[in-house]
């Protein structure tokens, strides 16, 4: 983009000089180029006060202060009545979920709450799981946080756990023997403050940062599949939760101050019903939702008519 800019401007120079002879009105070619280069850069990537800065230091010069800023202002404004800038059109191409700064107006004009959008179908642990369960969840879905409930109080949230770090404890098979749990307690699960596993150290976890263990890393083996993990200590004990009544304006804020890939939705109980991820927050996705929700009241007013 600099280099055809700056052809392009040159050529505009070259072009003007030929028309105006000798007699000096209009700049040199030299400068044309730059604002061409600014031009089509500033178009391209929609950048303005940075742009404008970058130039001066490498020009070194103050007199392109006044052409820098107008040129790409002029670019910006341009570029926007044709289309969005190239990293809004890429970030779309690769279905990456950005929020925007402002709430989108679909929230603002409805009133959605949490329970329209979210996810009922969670994927959750228990606080002391089965290997083979583990290593079973991680292959069937590719999620990548879970919500870890209490067997104990009817699905209480106990936390969240992720899947580099579920991954990593099933690589280093920090898990324990299954003859541990006696007949009362098979069931639920649960020993109290017992720990049944061996306990793996925090800086061993995020010594392979960023490189964390796939599950196709994991070698599970038909002995190790009763084994027992205990995710107590590794679990996430204070994760942002929402209640499922609450708006979605809240949760679109939370999502961009925190900057969170995950919103668990509690009821009144604190018992998880259902997880936003940052695609549920999308305008598209927003859409969806309330058009789902507008086809479930239809459906239920049709029923109730022939009831």
């Amino acid at each position: 983009s600099l280099l055809s800019g700056a052809a392009l401007g040159r050529l505009c120079g070259h072009l003007l000089h030929k028309l105006d002879h000798t007699s000096g009105t209009f700049a040199d070619s030299g400068t044309y180029a730059l604002m061409g280069a600014a031009a089509v850069l500033g178009g391209m990537a929609r950048m303005t006060i940075s742009l404008t800065v970058i130039l001066l230091e490498a020009t070194g010069d103050m007199q392109y202060v006044l052409p820098l800023m107008l040129t790409l202002m002029c670019a910006r404004f341009t570029g926007n009545v044709f289309n969005e800038g190239l990293y809004d059109i890429h970030i779309k191409l690769k279905g990456i979920p950005f929020l925007e700064p402002e709430v989108p107006s679909i929230a603002e004009k409805y009133e959605i709450v949490a329970s329209q959008v979210m996810s009922s179908d969670v994927k959750c642990l228990r606080p002391i799981e089965r290997a083979g369960v583990v290593y079973d969840l991680l292959r069937s879905c590719s999620h990548g946080t879970f919500p870890i409930v209490d067997s104990d109080s009817t699905g209480t949230l106990y936390g969240t756990a992720s899947r580099d770090m579920l991954c990593t404890l099933l690589q280093r098979k920090a898990y324990g023997s299954p003859n541990v749990l006696s007949d009362e307690n098979e069931a639920g699960l649960s020993l109290g403050p017992k720990r049944v596993s061996p306990l793996v150290q925090w800086d061993t976890l995020e010594k392979v940062y960023p490189r964390y263990p796939t599950v196709e890393d994991v070698d599970m083996r038909s002995a190790d599949r009763n084994c027992l993990l205990d995710l107590r200590p590794y679990a996430n004990t204070a994760p942002y939760t929402i209640n499922e009544t609450a708006s979605i304006q809240r949760s679109y804020r939370l999502f961009r101050t925190l900057g969170l890939r995950t919103l668990c939705v509690v009821n009144h109980t604190n018992q998880v019903v259902g997880i936003i991820t940052r695609k549920d927050l999308l305008p598209d996705a927003l859409s969806d939702s309330l058009l789902r929700g507008r086809n479930a009241h239809s459906e239920n007013n049709t029923i109730g008519e022939f009831a």
